[in-house]
């Protein structure tokens, strides 16, 4: 029988062993830093999709998220103010505005560590995207519900890449026919840099 103090002492030389074999750390798994305010932003973020037929883009060349990290695990934390979208047009040579809100919920976003990717939850109805080219027609993303879109992100250079992440929209009627869902592709660098282990 072992006296409870040595089955304490064990407990303990054990504990000590596994963080030696870490290298003299022990890691939390999470978000680090922690409780910290992060700004990422993007030189190129693309909306694409189809109206009446004809393939449809708009890309803005300046994009701003800004969030908190969460002081322990990988959220969601909220997205704030909401992502701003500046500079865009579409791919017929029209201005493009990109309007976003959250009067129908929070924008969210959730890290996970296996595979390491960041998700992002769109309110519902919270983008709206208007163009010189088709006056009268207004896209909304994520019209009847929030709509999560996935990125892939790498530790080492603290970038959040969307690769045709699929996006549901709708249209007025101005825009004729619209695809049901579209795509949204951009990379975000993080500053100061996101590590998710």
């Amino acid at each position: 029988m072992i006296p409870k103090t040595a089955k304490l002492a064990l407990t303990i030389t054990g504990a000590g062993a596994l963080v030696a074999m870490m290298g003299g750390t022990a890691y939390a798994a999470g978000v680090s830093p922690a409780s910290t305010a992060i700004t990422a932003t993007s030189a190129s973020v693309k909306f694409a999709g189809t109206l009446s037929g004809l393939s449809f883009s708009v890309t803005c060349t300046s994009s701003t998220i800004q969030f908190t990290t969460p002081s322990s695990g990988y959220g969601p934390v909220n997205i704030s103010p909401d992502p701003t979208f500046g500079s865009c047009t579409d791919n017929f040579g029209g201005t493009a505005t990109i309007t976003t809100n959250h009067t129908s919920g929070s924008w969210t976003l959730l890290a996970v560590a296996s595979p390491t990717q960041v998700k992002i939850t769109i309110p519902t109805a919270g983008v709206t995207v208007t163009t010189s080219t088709l006056p009268g027609c207004t896209v909304t993303a994520a019209p009847t519900a929030p709509a999560t879109i996935t990125a892939s992100y790498n530790n080492t250079t603290g970038k959040a890449t969307f690769t045709n992440a699929s996006v549901p929209f709708s249209g007025t009627s101005a825009c004729g026919s619209i695809s049901p869902t579209g795509t949204a592709t951009g990379v975000y660098t993080t500053s100061p840099a996101v590590t998710i282990t």
